[in-house]
């Protein structure tokens, strides 16, 4: 008795964790061109095209603070999830910082136009990663573009 007990908490654990960070996050679905805004965990899915994008995290954060001078603006590097025609690919988008542009990076015939918020205020005041969100524009790329990957 007691080790189907173990058992049952062993396998509702691992159904927890493997929900991880998208929880209170549904799935969100956009066409092209719309803007949308994903949390860390959270997938978007890219409706008449078959193209889903996942937030998995950002690896790296170096903008410089609105509250301090820097000799070099940082960046924010995201890591994504990108699912076309059943096969997986992991991407990143770097965004620089000191600027409230949109970056936008070419991706198998796709244009991700996206800025990462919010933007560093303090530099003693660490963005905690529940705050990230990744807003994003996905739209198809023109003939005219040579087709490869950033």
């Amino acid at each position: 008795m007691l080790m189907k007990k173990c058992a049952l908490l062993l396998v509702v654990l691992v159904v927890l964790l493997s929900v991880g960070p998208a929880c209170g996050h549904p799935n969100i679905e956009a066409g092209l061109g719309e803007e949308f805004s994903l949390a860390i965990g959270q997938k978007a899915i890219i409706t008449g095209e078959d193209l889903e994008i996942r937030f998995r995290e950002v690896s790296e954060d170096s903008r410089c603070a609105r509250d301090v001078v820097c000799v070099w603006e940082g960046q924010v590097v995201c890591l994504l999830e990108v699912r076309r025609g059943g096969v997986s690919e992991e991407i990143t988008l770097t965004q620089p910082g000191l600027t409230d542009q949109s970056a936008r990076q070419f991706y198998q015939g796709y244009f991700f136009t996206f800025n990462v918020e919010p933007y560093p205020e303090e530099a003693e005041k660490p963005i905690k990663c529940s705050e990230y969100r990744l807003r994003l524009t996905i739209t198809r790329s023109s003939s005219s573009y040579i087709n490869t990957k950033n």
